[in-house]
């Protein structure tokens, strides 16, 4: 990548053929007989490049294109540049780095600008969209919120898939005397009244959906907050804070949108009558099966795939 920092903009030149077609530029700059003007550009190549001073020549992969005093451009490597050109070159090279994050920042978030139109369409759809976020994050907290009425024991089952990070549904029951042979085969030491195993009744699909960090409010509302900030932003005379957070945060823009998605597809999952009603047969209590099969009559139906009512 070689970019210049030029009194129009930045430029982004395609190769290192564009800077050795430049007029003036010279591959063999004796140090010694120039007076830096000021430093034009910089690069990170590969293969790398030998610096463009005489008494140099050594091979880098970042530095930057200067010129000199007397017209000339050449191509030096942060050391290099240190190593002759002293305090001289290190003030040259921070004020550059620091003009250039800047103008980059400010490219950033104009052309975030002009891209908010489609993520505000985006955000929406994703929001209220059929079985969307909205829907899926209204459920979830239907699911999990003793609050809106739902069974304590269901709330206290689901925790524990939480934690354990696994839609394995399991219940205790006695083991056979051929199960506890085969414990004992095993070198485990069987108690007195110790004679209980766990077994899988079930697999929850979608259970992602429910963790904390997966939240979708969280990632299209919250985290998407900054877009109604960049919207009305005067990006020449914001601060350079400002650019900076700004520039930082766009990059989460995309990884939040694939997040969401994904939470969202895993969301629909969860929240069907065949996937949750795996959990009946782990409610023994009369009024919590009431409570969750009254929750699950309002839930969709998976069929081929797709969403349905019936």
């Amino acid at each position: 990548m070689i970019t210049l920092n030029t009194d129009k903009g930045l430029e982004r030149l395609e190769s290192w053929e564009d800077v050795l077609s430049r007029p003036g530029f010279v591959g063999d700059l004796d140090p010694r007989s120039v007076k830096l003007d000021r430093i034009i550009g910089s690069y990170a190549l590969f293969p790398f490049l030998p610096c463009g001073l005489s008494s140099c020549h050594t091979s880098h992969g970042k530095g930057y294109l200067v010129t000199t005093s007397d017209g000339r451009v050449t191509n030096i490597g942060k050391d290099c540049g240190r190593k002759y050109f002293e305090v001289q070159f290190e003030r040259m090279a921070k004020a550059f780095d620091r003009d250039l994050r800047s103008k980059e920042r400010r490219e950033t978030l104009v052309a975030l600008q002009h891209r908010i139109p489609d993520i505000e369409q985006r955000i929406a759809a994703l929001l209220d969209g059929p079985d969307g976020a909205r829907w899926v994050n209204r459920e979830i907290i239907r699911l999990t919120d003793p609050m809106k009425g739902m069974s304590q024991v269901i709330v206290a089952l689901l925790a524990g898939l939480v934690r354990r990070r696994s839609g394995v549904l399991t219940r205790s029951r006695v083991a056979t005397e051929g199960e506890l042979e085969h414990l004992r085969a095993t070198g485990q030491r069987i108690y007195p009244g110790d004679n209980y195993v766990e077994e899988t009744v079930g697999q929850l699909d979608g259970i992602s959906a429910l963790y904390r960090e997966n939240n979708v409010r969280r990632l299209l509302v919250h985290e998407m907050a900054n877009v109604a900030v960049v919207k009305e932003l005067d990006v020449e005379t914001a601060k350079e804070k400002t650019l900076r957070d700004l520039a930082k945060w766009s990059e989460s823009i995309e990884p939040n949108f694939a997040k969401a998605a994904e939470v969202i597809a895993a969301g629909r999952r969860l929240l069907t009558k065949d996937n949750l009603r795996q959990l009946v047969p782990l409610v023994s209590g009369k009024e919590d099966r009431r409570v969750l099969n009254a929750y699950l009559a309002e839930l969709p139906a998976a069929q081929n795939g797709r969403f349905s009512t019936a």
